[in-house]
């Protein structure tokens, strides 16, 4: 019996029937996340927990064995922030999934494998809201949106995760378990430790219950489109938007993207449209007004045409070309879906770096942005099964890091840092700051066991 065999038993004995998976199909499944990761490892199990005393008995194991654990969410991670290490264990919370909200304190608890879009449905039927919604929210986990401190298109008015988390329940790397922040908002409880664990990609504990708190549901919404023959213009309206409200969402789309979902949603797109400008406003009352002056804002810019609904149903066709080119590319292509942060006035310069790194590099790149919050995602495009197509890929992207650098740009913005961008975000950091950094790693996890990969280097890997 090999040693691998005896340990995959002795952990299998501590756990709940059928929670470690060790068929090798399965394995397979577990090794990536949307990262599409070439160099993911293979690890030495995966445990799917029932319950937290799972977590913790792998935790207790892992210590006791020195084996890195994983954690792992919904797997919808696009910069490695999942991807399986050689010999550890990649710990899934997807069951992890009780959902209950309480109308009394306008919160709810949640397992970390709830999904995002099932706790806004949630709380819409009993009259709440729950902001934060990242493009990914009908598959990616509440779990995996407090470890990267996810955001979202709203991001420019409701804020991110860390924004909403009222208490945390943590299982430590030697077993044991913590709980941080307090029953209500307000609540204070000593040093703010709770706030660590946001964003910390799994690296400091395995959570295990999130407390989150909601809002009242906004009961008007307006949707503006604005249609514009150069992207610079819809960049200066949204900038003077910017100045005079803070609307619910403002995304801007450019020609690439716009025709990637025309060959999917065959629109009818005027040959003249650069850009398209999707203003919404849940302001209630005032939310007419906040799209009269959107309107106003983006005529004064030029846009060639302007509609304005407060139907859902209309709003929800006018906005189809956001998600129309993903639906577009879903199934034929491999993505790199990248994440930087720039001042808003160099959006429109850096999508031009992109095109042009994109045409050197023969490589197909998309790009939507958030320019409110200074957010841009460019979209590289790749055949997985073809090395030359995948190598084009990622040196585009190693390019565009480059690029976003030397614009004094955030390499990391929603998505977080991972295995991906770990070595170029600590490129950006002084001395003072990696120090502390891996201080306070090694308070919560001196053995240097979880997502070992991800976020934070130790000395030695310098």
């Amino acid at each position: 019996m090999s040693n691998e065999t005896e340990l995959v038993q002795e952990l299998g004995a501590a756990l709940s029937a059928n929670a470690i998976l060790t068929d090798s199909d399965v394995v397979e499944s577990y090794r990536r996340d949307w990262s599409m990761d070439p160099d993911a490892g293979r690890p030495l199990a995966v445990v799917r927990a029932r319950t937290e005393d799972d977590v913790r008995a792998v935790m207790r194991f892992a210590s006791a064995h020195r084996i890195p654990v994983v954690p792992r969410g919904a797997g919808s991670s696009v910069i490695g922030g999942s991807t399986a290490v050689d010999g550890a264990i990649t710990l899934s919370v997807e069951h992890l999934d009780d959902l209950v909200i309480d109308p009394e304190t306008m919160t709810a608890v949640v397992g970390p494998g709830v999904i995002n879009a099932e706790l806004s449905t949630a709380a819409a039927e009993r009259g709440m809201f729950y902001p934060p919604n990242p493009t990914s929210s009908d598959f990616c986990s509440i779990g995996g949106n407090v470890a990267t401190d996810s955001g979202g298109p709203n991001g420019c008015k409701y804020g991110s995760t860390a924004d909403y988390v009222v208490n945390l329940r943590v299982v430590l790397a030697d077993g044991s378990v913590a709980e941080f922040g307090g029953p209500m908002p307000k609540a204070t409880t000593g040093l703010p430790l709770m706030k660590l664990f946001i964003g910390a990609e799994g690296t400091l504990g395995v959570i295990t219950r999130i407390t989150l708190r909601l809002l009242p549901q906004p009961a008007e919404h307006r949707t503006v489109a604005a249609f514009f023959a150069t992207r610079e213009a819809a960049f200066d309206a949204c900038a003077d938007i910017a100045k005079a409200m803070r609307p619910s969402e403002i995304a801007v789309m450019d020609r690439p993207a716009l025709d990637v979902a025309e060959q999917h949603l065959h629109m009818g797109l005027d040959d003249d449209t650069a850009a398209v400008l999707f203003g919404y406003s849940d302001a209630d009352t005032g939310a007419a007004g906040e799209a009269a002056l959107m309107e106003k804002i983006c005529r004064r810019h030029g846009a060639d045409d302007v509609f304005v609904t407060d139907d859902p149903s209309e709003g929800a066709m006018i906005s189809r070309p956001r998600e129309g080119v993903f639906d577009a590319l879903e199934g034929r292509r491999a993505l790199i879906v990248e994440d930087f942060a720039v001042p808003p006035g160099q959006i429109s310069d850096l999508i031009t770096a992109a095109y042009r790194i994109g045409d050197e590099m023969g490589q197909q790149i998309l790009t939507y942005a958030y320019p409110v919050d200074g957010v841009v995602h460019p979209i590289i495009l790749f055949d997985p099964a073809d090395g030359e197509s995948a190598g084009r890929a990622f040196g585009t992207r190693s390019r565009l890091l480059a690029a976003v650098e030397e614009m004094g740009g955030g390499l990391a913005a929603e998505y977080g840092i991972g295995a991906d961008k770990r070595a170029a975000v600590e490129k950006t950091l002084d001395d003072a700051a990696k120090t502390l950094q891996r201080r306070t790693k090694a308070v919560f996890d001196p053995l240097g066991i979880l997502n070992p990969r991800a976020l934070v280097t130790t000395a030695s890997h310098d």
